[in-house]
């Protein structure tokens, strides 16, 4: 009879070997060595190395929380959580995030993995959008708005990640917020 399989320690070594390698420098075998599994496991579970990505990231992107928060009626308030748990997403997650973006353009079979990404940023866009329809933002496409709160972030990340910068240390999110709101907020006919 065959043996359980942990499909946690499986997605566990792969996001690793892939944060670690990339698509072209991860291999079956390794994940499988390092999940203590046998490679036929991963093919018959995953049908392919690129399903198997697509498991692992989907599976690890699920418990993010920066795009499932619901909206109340503080619009600074529910900004601050957005920003806060971004940067708790950030955290746990950097590596992986920012190695998608790298390989991405380069391996289309990696494009099945997006959709996890914009599922969050919707969920920013639903809570601006519900601001905005009540005034507390200005008008415009949510998403924009959504990407104009949530880039800056990742682009601060990503350059500590390059050794370009110092990343979200010391990062004021009360003024970040404040600053966000002072380019978005509803006009106070000043």
């Amino acid at each position: 009879m065959p043996r359980n399989v942990d499909v946690s320690e499986i997605y566990s070594a792969t996001v690793a070997l892939f944060c670690e390698r990339g698509f072209s420098g991860t291999t079956t075998k390794e994940i499988a060595d390092r999940a203590g599994v046998n490679e036929v496991t991963l093919f018959r579970r995953f049908g392919s190395k690129a399903g198997l990505i697509e498991a692992a990231i989907g599976d690890t992107l699920s418990d993010v929380s920066f795009g499932k928060m619901l909206p109340g009626e503080d619009v600074k308030a529910d900004l601050l959580e957005i920003v806060r748990n971004y940067l708790e997403t950030y955290r746990k997650h950097s590596g992986l995030a920012l190695t998608l973006f790298a390989q991405v353009p380069q391996h289309p079979e990696l494009r099945a993995v997006t959709p996890f990404l914009l599922k969050n940023l919707q969920g920013v866009a639903r809570a601006l959008a519900k601001h905005q329809s009540s005034g507390r933002l200005k008008p415009g496409d949510p998403v924009s708005f959504a990407v104009a709160l949530i880039a800056p972030l990742a682009v601060m990340g990503f350059m500590k990640e390059m050794g370009l910068g110092t990343g979200h240390e010391g990062l004021d999110v009360e003024n970040y917020v404040q600053t966000y709101l002072q380019g978005h907020g509803p006009d106070t006919g000043r």
